[in-house]
């Protein structure tokens, strides 16, 4: 499956979002891991904007619980 840039970049500006998120809040990817039960690797290419395969239902909804936000905050990003 091909992924076009421009799907790529938004891949990228989630990751950073959830990763600013998780740092403001003192958490450690480890921590994140814990209270969603998503693997400390697959975390880490979520950050990254690597996870191609990453779902709403399935990943999302878990980060932003495990870092007490609402799902739309995590894609309140800017793009410079």
């Amino acid at each position: 499956m091909k992924i076009n840039e421009y799907f790529k970049q938004k891949l990228i500006l989630l990751g950073l979002r959830i990763k600013q998120l998780r740092e403001e809040r003192n958490l450690t990817i480890k921590d994140v891991a814990l209270k969603t039960g998503i693997r400390i690797q697959y975390l880490q290419k979520i950050e990254k904007g690597l996870a191609y395969g990453v779902l709403i239902d399935k990943h999302l909804l878990k980060i932003a619980n495990a870092l007490s936000v609402k799902l739309g905050e995590l894609f309140d990003f800017q793009e410079k």
